[in-house]
């Protein structure tokens, strides 16, 4: 509104009282004031519905009707300008009337002059402001400015509320990894992101979208973090929700350009229906949340309408999650070590570090069924945190024990990677074990590293420079050339498993294991082989020249004290009792829990 340019609308039957009013209002100075008049209730109601004006002027007698009617049905079609009422009289009955039914304040005719009218107008303004800004404070998202969760469960409840009911869909929205841009890029990139997302889904919702002819009542909200909800009303058939989806999770997927970097996100939308998936406003967002689940464990970037058997398989989840949380407290994690031996000689050159979960009640659960969850959540970071200082611990014990010094290794996730102190983590990890930087390990994987080819070679050369050895774990996939190669300060790059798998009974499989060590060699690399299994792959690899290996050709994944006892024997694949310490491996296990499996 400007203040200079105040457009008044008085309601009011008698023409004289229109003519006092008019005469007041021109006696006033400062901001200018535009009075346009209307003489019915019929009128003023038709003018209100433009929303042309910044005040309100109702006289109380309106012929068949009173300014009280004229003003509920104002606030009924949302008029949010001040409203001021005219009284022939003063009395106590109207005066509460007024103000219950939303004046701003009341005037007595015949006790008015140009000051007091001035001061009631400027006032009720001033009033209706200082309410909108409460108002916008306690119900809009002070970052995106989007309605914020009181408000969307205000509307959600609204059209709920209608009658007859209508087809309605909430969708529960979660960026993908935005954990990640957060911590890699900082929280001012991770702000404008989310800033630059509400945007996108606003106008996915505009009413000119003629695909699902949607209303005024749509909204999107920011519920906090990375969540959004979306409410799409007076749908026409349940498709017209999952049209919409498809069309958020593509507005979402091109890049956005924030403060010089070009950052990608995508979406996981849960979609539930109203009144088929819930009646009321708290089983509709569960609902949406449990379906939210499910489209993130679908592989991301996708919507799922909500199905009731999600609910047993969401349940399962949430309790996983919350005793995931608590075994980090309780302590539960335990780490085994897998054997790594060199080729020419059989000696025991270095230990793999590998994540188990000793469950009270479950027993010993494999990575495979837990980690997925602690990549999603976040706990990754904690755990990975964990297992390194553990490694670190363990590898100086069995030093001070006596035993020959070898090499540990530690995988770390993509989470891990891209954290801003990780160096520093690995710094503390070694000084409070006191383990020297030559005998620990970090293996990243391939796909990790060409990411972000800038960010993996600053990191690698961070690494490098401290001391640690440096390994490129899963490579043979294809994100990498010999140039991204020479550009990382490696030591070594683990061959991918399949590839190994299958090198004795497929040719193709052979000549890429061939390609890997011929080129390895010539960057003067070591090679590291894993799930070996067969005396054939052994004898292919050491053929070619291959470093390193493991397996359960030598040793399953074993506990801290079956792994002292194998380091104590010395040599592993020149024997056949060692050999042995693959009894209890389970059929197809290679010990790839690694931190970063997912």
């Amino acid at each position: 509104m400007d203040d200079t340019r105040i457009k008044l609308l008085l309601v009011e039957d008698d023409e004289e009282d229109y003519i006092i009013a008019r005469d007041l209002i021109s006696e006033i100075e400062g901001p200018k004031y535009e009075l346009q008049w209307v003489e019915s209730y019929e009128k003023g109601l038709e003018a209100i519905s433009r929303r042309e004006h910044d005040v309100y002027l109702f006289d109380y007698r309106l012929g068949a009707h009173t300014g009280l009617d004229l003003l509920r049905e104002a606030v009924r079609l949302g008029c949010k300008a001040p409203m001021i009422l005219f009284t022939g009289q003063g009395g106590k009955e109207i005066d509460l009337g007024a103000m219950k039914a939303g004046a701003s304040d009341y005037l007595v005719k015949g006790k008015i002059d140009a000051a007091v009218l001035e001061r009631t107008i400027r006032y009720a303004i001033e009033r209706k402001r200082t309410e909108e800004r409460i108002r916008h404070l306690a119900y809009y998202d002070q970052l995106t400015d989007l309605p914020n969760r009181a408000f969307f469960q205000e509307l959600l409840t609204r059209a709920i509320k209608r009658q007859p009911p209508r087809l309605a869909a909430v969708m529960f929205l979660d960026l993908d990894n935005f954990k990640r841009i957060n911590d890699t890029l900082g929280h001012n990139v991770g702000d404008e992101l989310l800033k630059g997302v509400a945007a996108r889904l606003s106008a996915c919702l505009r009413k000119s979208d003629v695909v699902t002819q949607l209303h005024l009542e749509d909204a999107v909200s920011r519920l906090g973090g990375d969540e959004f909800t979306v409410l799409l009303t007076d749908l026409r058939q349940e498709q017209d929700a999952a049209d919409v989806a498809r069309r958020i999770c593509d507005a979402l997927s091109h890049p956005f350009t924030l403060q010089g970097h070009e950052v990608v996100v995508t979406t996981s939308i849960g979609i539930t229906l109203y009144p088929k998936d819930g009646d009321n406003l708290h089983v509709l967002l569960k609902n949406a949340d449990v379906a939210m689940y499910h489209a993130k464990a679908g592989g991301r970037n996708n919507y799922q309408l909500y199905n009731p058997s999600m609910n047993t398989e969401t349940v399962e989840r949430l309790n996983l999650e919350q005793e995931l949380r608590a075994a980090l407290e309780r302590q539960e994690f335990l780490l085994y070590y897998q054997p790594r031996i060199e080729i020419a000689t059989g000696a025991v050159v270095g230990m793999e570090a590998l994540i188990r979960w000793q469950h009270p009640k479950r027993g010993l659960i494999s990575p495979g069924e837990f980690i997925p969850v602690a990549e999603e959540t976040g706990l990754i970071m904690d755990m990975g945190k964990w297992v390194l200082q553990t490694a670190c611990a363990q590898n100086k014990a069995w030093q001070e024990a006596g035993l020959a010094p070898i090499r540990v290794s530690v995988n770390l996730s993509n989470q891990q990677f891209k954290q801003r102190d990780l160096v520093n983590i690995v710094v503390n990890a070694l000084e409070t074990s006191g383990l020297a930087p030559e005998y620990l390990e970090l293996e990243i994987m391939e796909r990790i590293m060409m990411q972000d080819k800038a960010l993996a070679k600053r990191m690698l050369h961070e690494l490098h420079e401290i001391g640690v050895r440096l390994s490129m774990d899963d490579f043979g996939m294809g994100y990498s050339s010999i140039s991204n190669l020479k550009s990382f300060p490696l030591d070594l790059i683990k061959i991918d498993h399949s590839f190994v798998k299958e090198m004795a009974i497929d040719a193709d499989a052979a000549a890429i294991v061939s390609s890997i060590i011929a080129m390895a060699k010539s960057l003067k690399l070591r090679l590291s082989a894993e799930s070996i299994e067969t005396e054939a792959q052994l004898a292919m690899l050491r053929e070619q020249g291959c470093d390193e290996a493991q397996g359960h050709l030598f040793s399953r994944a074993l506990s801290v004290e079956e792994a002292r006892a194998f380091l104590a024997n010395g040599q592993a694949a020149g024997g056949a009792g060692q050999r042995s310490s693959r009894a209890g491996a389970r059929p197809g296990e290679d010990g790839r829990g690694r931190v970063s499996d997912s």
